[in-house]
Order: C-alpha cells, then sequence, then structure tokens
C-alpha cells in the first residue's frame, strides 16, 4: 500500500546538525518573545503552504531551545526542521539530545519519524529496525506503543501478510475507539487503511462498510485526503466486481481532484492504473495511453506495489500481438526493472515465486515420483525412508543445536562472574623509553619498521583513546583515528599491531565488547534494550556485526549473556 497511508503520522551529530541549520540564523524581532506554543501552532498552520515560513519557526524553535537550554526545546525544534525539510538528520540530533534528557516520548517519536520516513523510501529494512527501537521506547506510552504497531502493520502488509497486518490496524482502531478519539483525522486514516486491506483480501462488502463509515465521520472534519483514499478503494472495489463503467467514473473524479488539488502522486499511479484496467476489460484502447501515463508516473516517483506491475504484461503481449519488437522490449525492460526494485525493497517477489513458480514445479515433480512408483508398498516404503531420514536429521540438528545451546550458557555465565578484561590492550614484556617517565610496551615477536619515538608517541595516544571510550564512536575507522592521532593509516595499522597484537578492527571491537560486558552488569536500562539498542550504544552499526563480534571474542550470544546477567541478578537478590 505504501505512501498512500497516514500521512498524520508524519505530524508526528547534534552540534553539527545545529551548526548546518541555523548558522548564522536570528530569531527575527517579531518572533523573539513567542513562546513554544505559539512558533509550534504556526509551524503546522503552514506545514502545505509555505516553506520558508515553516523553516523559520522550527529554527526559530531550535535556536530559543538552545538560548535556554531547554532540552525539550531542542528536540521539537529538531523534530519540525526533519518536518520541515525531510532530512533524517536531524531525527538522529533529537534522538541525541532526548537520551540525555532521558525522554522517552520523544525517543520513540524520533524512531518513529525515521522509521516513516524509510518506509517512504521503500527501505523496509531500515524501517522496521527504527519501529522496534520506538516500540521498545514507547512502552509507557500507550499512544504511541499503538501507533508503532499500526506501522508495522504496514510492513506487514507491504509483504501481502494481510490478516497479521489487518489484526494490527483493527487493535489500533479499538484502541482509538477506547480513547474516545473517532472524530479525530488518525481515526479516518485507520478507516481507510482497513477497508483497504479487506479490499486486498477480496471481502469487499467488509471493505465497502469501512468506507461507508469513514466518509460519514469525515463529512464533519476539516478537508483532507481521507476522503480521495476512501473513494478510491471505493473505486478499486467497483472494479473488482466488475463494475467497469461505474469504476471508471469514480476514478476518474479521484484523479481529476488529485491533480486539481497537487495531492500525492502516488495514489494518482494507482487511481489511473484502475482506470486503465477499466479501459481494457471493457476493451477501450484508450487504456494504453492510461497505462503509459501510470508507467511515466512508476519512473517519476518509484512508487511501486504488487498491484501496479499487472499494466506490463499488458503492454507487452498487446504490443506482440503488433509485432512492435521495440515497445516490447521496452516495456520488458521497464518490467524487469519494476521486479527486481520491487523484490529487493519488500520481498514480494520472493513470495510469488515460490507461491507461482518453485511450488507447481515441486508439486509436477512429486506427481511425476507417485506415478513411476509400482506399487503401494513401494510408495509406503518410499515414504517411509524420508520419513526416517527427516527424523534422524531432525535429531541430530536437535542434539547439535543443544550442545550449542549449553556451551553458550556456559560461557555466558562464565562472563557474569569474570571481573578481569576478556581481553589484553597490551603485549608481554614492557620497554621503558629513557625520555620519557611512561612505560611502553614492546612486541616481543615481530620486528618493527616504525621508529621507538614514533611507537611512544601512539602509545600514550592509544592510551587516551581507550581511556576516554573514544571506540564508542560509531564513524570510528582507521583514516579518522590516523587523523587524530596526526598520522597516516599505514604507520597506524603497523602501530596497533605492534602495540595491540592485532588488527585494528579487532582492537576496537575488544574494546567495544569489553566495556558492553561490563556496562550490562551495572546499568539495568541498557539491559532493557534490544540487540539493536545495544549495538548502538556500544559504538556497532547493526546488529549482525555485534553479535559476530560479541561471538568470536565471548564464544557466546549477547542474548545469552543478558539471560545470564538476569538469572544472577534473581539469585542475588
Amino acid at each position: 500500500m505504501k505512501k498512500i497511508v497516514l500521512f498524520f503520522l508524519l505530524h508526528f551529530s547534534l552540534n553539527l546538525c545545529f551548526s548546518q541549520s541555523v548558522k548564522g540564523f536570528q530569531i527575527p524581532d517579531s518572533l523573539n518573545k513567542k513562546t513554544y506554543k505559539y512558533l509550534e501552532s504556526a509551524f503546522n498552520s503552514t506545514v502545505k503552504s509555505d516553506s520558508k515560513k515553516r523553516e523559520l519557526y522550527a529554527n526559530s524553535i531550535l535556536l530559543k531551545g538552545k538560548k535556554e537550554k531547554n532540552e525539550t526545546g531542542i528536540s521539537d525544534g529538531y523534530q519540525f526542521l526533519y518536518r520541515s525539510k525531510s532530512d533524517p538528520s536531524f531525527l538522529d540530533s533529537m534522538i541525541i539530545i532526548s537520551k540525555k534528557s532521558q525522554d522517552f516520548d520523544n525517543i520513540s517519536i524520533a524512531y518513529l519519524l525515521k522509521g516513516n520516513h524509510y518506509y517512504f523510501t521503500s527501505d523496509y529494512s531500515k524501517s522496521l529496525n527504527n519501529y522496534l527501537l520506538a516500540k521498545d521506547f514507547s512502552k509507557n506510552n500507550e499512544y504511541n506503543y499503538n501507533v508503532v504497531n499500526f506501522n508495522i502493520g504496514l510492513l506487514k502488509l507491504e509483504l501481502g501478510n494481510y490478516r497479521e497486518a489487518q489484526k494490527l490496524f483493527l487493535g489500533y482502531k479499538k484502541y482509538l475507539d477506547g480513547e474516545q478519539l473517532t472524530d479525530k483525522i488518525d481515526y479516518i486514516s485507520c478507516l481507510y487503511t482497513i477497508a483497504y486491506t479487506y479490499t486486498k483480501m477480496d471481502q469487499l462488502d467488509l471493505s465497502d462498510s469501512f468506507i461507508r463509515l469513514g466518509l460519514e465521520i469525515n463529512s464533519k472534519l476539516p478537508p483532507n485526503d481521507n476522503y480521495l483514499n476512501l473513494l478510491l478503494t471505493s473505486g478499486i472495489n467497483q472494479y473488482k466486481r466488475k463494475e467497469y463503467l461505474q469504476a471508471q467514473k469514480t476514478l476518474e473524479n479521484v484523479s481529476k481532484q488529485i491533480k486539481d488539488h497537487s495531492y500525492n502522486t502516488q495514489n494518482l499511479a494507482l487511481s489511473e492504473f484502475y482506470i486503465g484496467m477499466s479501459q481494457y476489460e471493457n476493451k477501450d484502447y484508450k487504456f494504453l495511453d492510461t497505462f503509459k501515463k501510470v508507467d511515466s508516473l512508476i519512473n517519476k516517483t518509484k512508487y511501486l506495489t504488487s498491484e501496479l506491475r499487472g499494466l506490463y504484461p499488458i503492454l507487452i503481449e498487446h504490443y506482440k500481438k503488433l509485432n512492435d519488437k521495440e515497445k516490447q522490449l521496452f516495456y520488458i525492460e521497464h518490467l524487469l526493472d519494476f521486479d527486481r526494485i520491487l523484490n529487493k525493497n519488500s520481498h514480494h517477489l520472493s513470495t510469488e515465486i515460490n507461491e507461482k513458480y518453485d511450488t507447481p514445479i515441486l508439486l509436477k515433480e512429486k506427481e511425476k515420483l507417485i506415478s513411476d512408483l509400482n506399487s503401494k508398498n513401494t510408495v509406503l516404503y518410499w515414504i517411509s525412508g524420508i520419513i526416517g531420514s527427516a527424523v534422524f536429521i531432525l535429531l541430530f540438528l536437535y542434539f547439535k543445536k543443544s550442545k550449542k545451546v549449553k556451551h553458550y550458557e556456559e560461557q555466558a555465565i562464565l562472563l557474569t562472574k569474570n571481573s578481569e578484561p576478556l581481553i589484553t590492550t597490551i603485549i608481554e614484556g614492557k620497554y621503558i623509553d629513557e625520555n620519557h617517565d611512561t612505560g611502553r610496551v614492546k612486541n616481543q615477536i615481530s620486528k618493527t619498521v616504525l621508529s621507538e619515538e614514533l611507537l611512544n608517541s601512539l602509545y600514550l595516544k592509544f592510551e587516551s583513546f581507550e581511556t576516554k571510550k573514544e571506540f564508542l564512536n560509531r564513524n570510528l575507522n582507521l583514516d579518522i583515528l590516523a587523523k587524530e592521532f596526526e598520522t597516516n593509516r599505514d604507520y597506524l595499522s603497523k602501530a596497533v599491531k605492534e602495540l595491540k597484537g592485532k588488527s585494528f578492527s579487532q582492537y576496537v571491537n575488544e574494546l567495544r565488547i569489553t566495556y558492553l560486558i561490563e556496562e550490562l552488569k551495572i546499568n539495568p536500562n541498557l539491559q532493557k534494550l534490544t540487540i539493536a539498542g545495544i549495538a548502538e550504544e556500544a559504538g556497532f552499526n547493526n546488529s549482525e556485526t555485534f553479535t559476530s563480534a560479541f561471538k568470536k571474542i565471548t564464544g557466546t550470544l549477547p542474548s545469552y549473556y543478558l539471560k545470564a546477567l538476569k538469572e544472577e541478578h534473581k539469585r542475588l537478590s
């Protein structure tokens, strides 16, 4: 469904972003003494009408917060700058300042908005990761928690898991009903999403009932996009009922209003597609021009949903009958591009291949095998052999996994009791430079091409680097650290091997994991985060890299260590 849903959710580095966004900016005299409430109201009143005024109010909120050292004001300023410029770096700054003030509501909103940003750019993996982080920080805020669940439902809808998605949408409606928020735009958007999902499930009567309810409530609200959203879904239902002329009439009205009022072009693509399908079913050759418009909109907006794919086979077949090979090739290439992007973004194509290609082939092979078998006994023997082999394999995998799990649990318990660092940050043997009071460790194994003076200098810098925990910087790499150490990456790499006895990545990962092991023991709030959240706190860019490093260094997994810490805490309490 994608961008046609929930525009209302959009109503929902720190120093670097500040300098980029408000450098040289001064709050105008007319706004200098205005309250945050006034500035936010002024911003909201210009959300669609004036981009320059939006930035003016957003920057005024941010600068006012900075001057007053009001962390909530600063956080809100970054949020409004994001809403004005759609740059997620402002949300990163919002997260940083909100974490500093322990404002969990604003943290959850920032992650929610990041999830929305990646959802609207079709990066569903990042979208889901941010929604899950938002959910972790919104457990004490029922509204945010329900909104996050609703958005996860949108991702499920993209993947074709309609029943699972609908369960989340209906849960959100139940929450809004309970809170008596049925006269809000949010509620109409929820009704529309439920109606659209029932349409996707071909439960058209249920869809129509939610459309009627949505239109009735929406008629009492100020003008908004939901009227067209509901009308669009109604037109799709008419098409699915084979009421092609009525569907075309309804959808042409939707398309006209979208064009007249500059509503989103994603809805326009969907409306035009079903107009074209209605024309095609009525053997009206205007469908060619309509489909070409949809193809142009797809290329312009990169809005991809599985139903829009249907125009390409029709166009390809049409030009095949006309023996127009150039047009055939043109639309075949567009179809291949469409499938590639759709597969990458939502894995929808993988599901279709499994259901429509792989499974039928396997069923045919199964039928052929059965037909080749000569007797019922042979069939039973064959099946028994397969079952026996499967049981043996499953048992083998079960015991193998059990052994691995036991090993992880044992290592995790040892980790909770080990008060010593896991790694040694220096190599055996000491060397005291006669010109320094500070000793440096000298590698006894390999010879170095670096001077003793340079190694002594870098050794002191490594000590400062470790003491200040600069290794927690997620952007850290060999080039950045070399610049900070005032040397080049080659010398720094050799110095790490000489002084630490390992590669740069091993050195940094071991520092991070060692830090994290001890921090988790003493910080219960850190224990409550997801693996992805913990990875972020330790300086890792993603949970996969973090888990791999943790396992390599400790011999267990983060989840087992967290479990062992909780059990140890229970035992001691």
